[in-house]
């Protein structure tokens, strides 16, 4: 509401006459009614009728028919007050006996602000503003500042950070009309730092060991250059296969002064670790290099230690008594939780640490607040935890506290964490020697897949309910998903034994015990040579079946578990990956795959799924592109895509139809579409058997409490 110079003159005179009468009121008993009439007469005679309606609205003790200086007050204040005035308390009698004054909402109006913008951050010194809908006084402020650009794409305005304050001066001005989100006090300051790393061609590295430098390719060089301009503190993201092991090294022997150095791996890749140190750093002695292998052993004056995660929990307090100046995480997302003992235990010897190298080929592996833990240690004051999750994963207050599971402003996290911490490359970008990977989708037989099963039906229709919880789809899901498993199993077999009769060298990824187990029993029954890794399978072991698969070209299969066998491990020596089953987490299919396509590989690459209509599969699929889609948006790609499939034929048999479905229909769907299941089912009887409980699927998974928390099955619809 806007009111006229005149109209304010009244309002001030108005206010003039209520602290009259306020001092009045404190004198009543020294007055009588007739002078103080006469006094509310003579100020009355000043104001109009209109601005005394406004104080009648306000106020219920004048009349609301007659305004002021209009015939006597016919209103005994003495009387009204008389009561009040034995009381003591000054200050109640001063509230209850004086004119309320209008509040400054209802002088201004009740007018709120709807329209909305954020600052978010498009370059290393651009940000973006971005407003809800147009607003013509603030566009033509905006167009006065030099550094101005238009997003036609984005509908958005854009401007150098050095003109933030000056934009931030101008919004001010309508501060009644406008809610805009301001970039934080902590990502300025980031931003504002002129530390861009050094050209990796004009940094020194002669001091690092000629063998480990003379292998480095370009792209190796240029991570060990980002570490050094980040005081060996930093993350290498590179895609799987693309040599952290070998950067990390160089990183490390760089700083050799700091040492001694720990590297914390997955207990499956130990002895690799000791290997690649044998191979390029051959001027440090072997008997320097020292394998951490139980709670009892002892560390002395070792240079290098090797040692699991599961064994720094349990040994916590002989790693602190041993100071280490340098540490390296390998598959560092296995820290993605603050909560867990793993991430406190990092914590405590990281602390005591002038240097440390994380390395993940998938860093986040199913949100962006994964990425917190493993940036806070090495950057332990980033950014809050509490702040991070409202401006990068989409914080919501709840009853039950702050949920994170989301994700917001993806492409100012992604330039934070090239700014910070972080270096990333895919093979695309800087390896384009290496050999091409071809995906193909193969539909098995439906003739050889149990899906009318009454377990297969009733979960089945149990997960088309919309009514479900979280917690009942996760479960109904995970039933689904081991009834799968069991139908699919004979399909799968024959689908195999076709395979195993042209010889060609192949790798072949299982999920289930039962599966697994199947395909050994055809490969013996057809005399094939094959190794097999699951859980069960110690790392000496395991060294020792990768080495064979490697060197022996009659060893024809590599049957492996997806959640044992999808890390640390190189078996170049096929070209051919299946992937018998699927599993939810896209990080670690992609990971599985580069087993096969990494550094040393010389030929082209296929990977090829076996899928089943009317099974999980039809669940997974959509699940593992929308976790896709999330890391892609914070520069994490996986470089995993429906669209990069190729659909086949399963030629072996004549009856197997074409995955269409998934070629053409995902193409246009949008995230929300979920594959109808069991359209032409009958609708049947119930579940006979007794469901499994959470732990029995937790040892079917063949996972430990912090892996299980990949499950994410609360976003399904």
């Amino acid at each position: 509401m806007n009111y006229s110079l005149e109209e304010i003159e009244k309002k001030r005179l108005l206010a003039l006459q209520r602290k009259k009468q306020s001092q009045i009121q404190n004198n009543l008993s020294g007055c009588t009614n007739t002078i103080r009439n006469n006094s509310l007469n003579s100020a009355g005679n000043n104001i109009s009728s209109n601005a005394t309606n406004v104080v009648v609205k306000q106020n219920q003790s004048l009349s609301a028919n007659k305004p002021f200086g209009h015939g006597p007050l016919k209103y005994d204040l003495k009387t009204k007050f008389k009561n009040d005035l034995s009381r003591n308390n000054g200050k109640f009698q001063k509230q209850i006996g004086r004119f309320n004054p209008i509040s400054t909402q209802n002088f201004f109006g009740n007018k709120q602000s709807n329209i909305t913008g954020n600052c978010y951050m498009i370059t290393d010194n651009r940000f973006a503003l971005e407003i809800s809908q147009y607003f013509t006084p603030l566009i033509e402020t905006l167009k006065t500042i030099p550094s101005r650009s238009y997003d036609m794409k984005t509908k958005s305005w854009n401007f150098l950070l050095k003109d933030y304050e000056n934009v931030m001066e101008k919004i001010i001005n309508f501060k009644s009309d406008l809610q805009i989100t301001g970039l934080p006090k902590s990502v300025l300051q980031i931003f504002r730092k002129n530390d861009i790393p050094k050209d990796g061609e004009s940094m020194d590295l002669s001091n690092i060991d000629p063998q480990l430098l003379e292998s480095l390719l370009p792209f190796q060089r240029e991570g060990i250059c980002y570490a050094i301009s980040k005081k060996g503190r930093c993350m290498i993201a590179d895609d799987m296969g693309l040599g952290k092991t070998i950067q990390a090294l160089g990183i490390a022997y760089y700083f050799k002064d700091s040492w001694p150095l720990l590297i914390v791996v997955p207990s499956s890749v130990r002895y690799q670790w000791a290997d690649a140190i044998y191979m390029f750093l051959p001027s440090v002695p072997a008997h320097h290099v020292h394998h951490f292998t139980s709670t009892k052993d002892l560390i002395d004056n070792n240079k290098i230690v090797i040692t699991t995660y599961d064994l720094l929990v349990r040994a916590t307090n002989v790693f602190e008594r041993q100071r280490f100046g340098f540490v390296i995480l390998d598959e560092s997302h296995a820290l993605k939780s603050v909560k867990t003992a793993r991430f406190k235990a990092a914590q405590c010897i990281v602390s005591q640490a002038q240097h440390i190298i994380l390395l993940s080929g998938t860093p986040a592996l199913s949100r962006p607040i994964e990425l917190y833990s493993q940036i806070n240690l090495i950057m332990p004051n980033f950014i809050g935890y509490q702040e991070y999750g409202i401006r990068y994963c989409a914080g919501e207050k709840t009853s039950y506290g702050w949920n994170f599971s989301g994700s917001s402003n993806m492409q100012e996290l992604q330039l934070l964490l090239k700014r910070t911490c972080v270096i990333r490359r895919l093979k695309n970008d800087v390896l384009n020697q290496l050999p091409s990977k071809k995906r193909e989708v193969v539909i098995l037989d439906p003739d050889l897949i149990a899906v009318g099963t009454k377990d297969i039906i009733k979960i089945s229709k149990q997960l088309e309910r919309k009514v479900l919880t979280g917690i009942e789809r996760h479960t109904a899901l995970l039933q689904y998903y081991h009834e799968s498993g069991i139908a699919k199993q004979k399909a799968i077999c024959d689908y195999v034994s076709k395979l195993f009769k042209n010889k060609q060298k192949c790798v072949i990824f299982a999920h289930h015990h039962n599966v697994l187990e199947a395909i050994c029993d055809v490969a013996e029954s057809m005399d094939i040579k094959y190794i097999r890794i699951d859980g069960k399978t110690n790392p000496e072991r395991r060294k020792y079946l990768v080495d064979k698969f490697q060197e022996c070209d009659s060893y024809i299969a590599a049957v492996l578990s997806i959640a044992s066998a999808n890390a640390g491990i190189t078996l170049t020596a096929a070209q051919l990956v299946l992937f018998a089953e699927l599993f939810w987490n896209p990080g670690i299919l992609c990971q599985a795959e580069d087993r096969v396509h990494r550094i040393g590989q010389n030929d082209n690459v296929t990977i090829r799924y076996l899928v089943a209509k009317q099974t999980a599969d039809d669940y997974l699929w959509p699940l593992i592109q929308r976790k896709m889609n999330v890391l892609n948006e914070v520069g994490l790609d996986q470089d995993f895509s429906l669209k990069d499939i190729d659909v086949t034929r399963n030629i072996p048999s004549s009856k197997q139809k074409q995955l269409e479905f998934f070629n053409e229909k995902y193409k246009h769907e949008t995230d929300e579409n979920v594959i109808q299941l069991n359209e032409n089912k009958t609708k049947d009887s119930l579940l006979g058997s007794q469901s499994p409980t959470t732990e029995e699927y937790k040892e079917l998974l063949e996972l430990d409490n912090d892996s299980f928390d990949f499950c994410d099955w609360n976003d399904m619809e």
